[in-house]
């Protein structure tokens, strides 16, 4: 398996430094690759046993290992024309997906049901990159970007700020929580209105 790529908050973690993630999410083409990337199914011998597995058995792969992490097999495709850069991680070569990327992501699969560590990630990406790049990444996602702000201001900024408060942000994102909401709904807006004023 070769079509594979590594990205979401951790991947988006090792480009922006804004907090700490210990889950990885690894993107394939084919989802007749998840049964292989099962280890109870393939009788794999790791030496740390997971300890437990989460799948819809046609898209998705969790394996669970407790007090240190996730790894997600995420069957989909690449939203956006360059969604890669070849870098190294740990001392092997990767195809690490970059920020347009994953944001893309996060709106077109999972705009719907949005979470405030999203949030949290869109707007440390606004205030490293600058929330014109963000806003012209996501103004290429229309129909994602709308559904993606219903969501958005439909939740308590005061609840999502909670939320985010129990991430584990790096130096210079500790207030970040606390905007957070409020720039992610001002970027989607944005980029819905650059979207349409270009169609």
């Amino acid at each position: 398996m070769h079509d594979w790529s590594f990205g979401g908050g951790t991947a988006l973690m090792l480009q922006i430094g804004h907090r700490d993630s210990y889950d990885s999410d690894i993107f394939i083409s084919d989802p007749q690759y998840l049964p292989y990337l099962n280890p109870t199914i393939q009788e794999y011998d790791l030496d740390l046993e997971p300890s437990s597995y989460e799948g819809d058995g046609t898209r998705a792969l969790k394996i669970i290992f407790d007090g240190v992490g996730e790894i997600d097999f995420i069957s989909c495709a690449a939203v956006t024309d360059a969604p890669t850069e070849i870098t190294e991680v740990r001392g092997r070569f990767v195809a690490r997906e970059v920020p347009s990327e994953i944001l893309g992501k996060k709106l077109v699969f999972r705009g719907s049901a949005l979470q405030p560590r999203d949030m949290f990630d869109i707007a440390a990406a606004a205030q490293v990159l600058g929330e014109e790049k963000i806003i012209t990444d996501l103004s290429q996602f229309h129909d994602a970007a709308k559904t993606t702000l219903e969501v958005v201001q439909k939740m308590d900024p005061d609840f999502a700020a909670a939320i985010m408060g129990r991430l584990m942000p790096c130096d210079g994102f500790e207030q970040l929580h606390k905007r957070a909401h409020g720039i992610t709904r001002r970027v989607l807006e944005a980029a819905i209105e650059r979207a349409e004023s270009l169609a």
